[in-house]
């Protein structure tokens, strides 16, 4: 095969080497056209198939996609600091790339590291009740413009 043809494909043969399921990739865009019709909508397509993981190419590059809760607990908590440190290479421009869910390598695993004594259970506990009190305000006042016949949109609300 032509060697441009092998650079297309060079990496889509991890998975099945590894024994993992999941759609057939693209040459150079690997799975990415299913996003046509939604990230969202794919993924449950892809669960129902293929069920609690299955491995996708983001172009070249593979996705592992899990959906166990124990084993999404061991991937984010135990083995998440020092093997999973970096993300999907797509998101916001500017600041919020700097950001936990965007940052990479040294950078991510030091923000991690400042961030992670402010999500300890017991912290966890004491901000429960102030975010329960803020969701349910937040409930009562969408309930009451939709009362009143209004179309709320999520994106006035949330903001981006």
């Amino acid at each position: 095969s032509p060697p441009c043809f092998r650079y297309g494909t060079s990496s889509h043969g991890l998975f099945k080497k590894l024994g993992i399921p999941g759609p057939k990739p693209l040459p150079f865009v690997g799975t990415m056209l299913n996003y046509r019709r939604g990230i969202w909508k794919y993924d449950i397509e892809c669960h129902k198939k293929y069920g609690n993981m299955w491995g996708l190419y983001n172009g070249l590059v593979p996705v592992l996609v899990i959906t166990e809760p124990d084993m999404i607990k061991n991937v984010l908590v135990k083995a998440f600091y020092s093997v999973f440190t970096n993300r999907r290479p797509f998101g916001p421009p500017g600041i919020m790339k700097k950001g936990v869910t965007q940052s990479e390598n040294e950078e991510w695993k030091r923000i991690r590291s400042l961030l992670t004594p402010t999500f300890s259970s017991g912290k966890l506990k004491e901000m429960f009740h102030i975010i329960q009190e803020y969701g349910d305000l937040l409930v009562k006042n969408i309930s009451q413009e939709v009362e009143k016949g209004k179309n709320v949109t999520t994106k006035d609300i949330f903001g981006t």
